[in-house]
C-alpha cells in the first residue's frame, strides 16, 4: 500500500515533523509507541512512499523497524493523521 497523499502534502508534513521534533532534545516515547504502531498497521512499502526515500536500513536497538532520521516519526504520525481526514472529508461529501 502506498499512500495517497500528494508530494506536495507530503512535503508540508516533512517540515511539521522536523518542526515537531526539534521542540526537544529527547525522543518522544510517545512519537515512538505511535510511529511503531503505524509501520505495524500499514507497512513499510506505506512509510517508505510517505518519506519518499528507501527503508532498508535497520535500527540497531530494533533490527526489524526501519532506521528512522530526525521528525520523521512525527512524519509518519501525521501522514497518517492526514489519510484518515481525507477519508473522512470523502465520505461526508459523498
Amino acid at each position: 500500500m502506498r499512500t495517497t497523499l500528494s508530494p506536495e502534502q507530503l512535503a508540508d508534513l516533512a517540515v511539521q515533523g522536523q518542526a515537531e521534533a526539534a521542540k526537544s532534545r529527547f525522543v518522544d516515547p510517545c512519537a515512538v509507541v505511535a510511529s511503531k504502531k503505524i509501520l505495524r498497521e500499514r507497512g513499510e512499502e506505506w512509510a517508505a512512499s510517505v518519506l519518499m526515500r528507501d527503508l532498508s536500513r535497520r535500527s540497531l536497538l530494533f533490527g526489524h523497524l526501519p532506521w528512522l532520521e530526525d521528525g520523521e516519526m512525527e512524519t509518519l504520525i501525521l501522514a497518517d493523521r492526514a489519510e484518515w481526514e481525507q477519508i473522512v472529508n470523502s465520505l461526508q461529501s459523498a
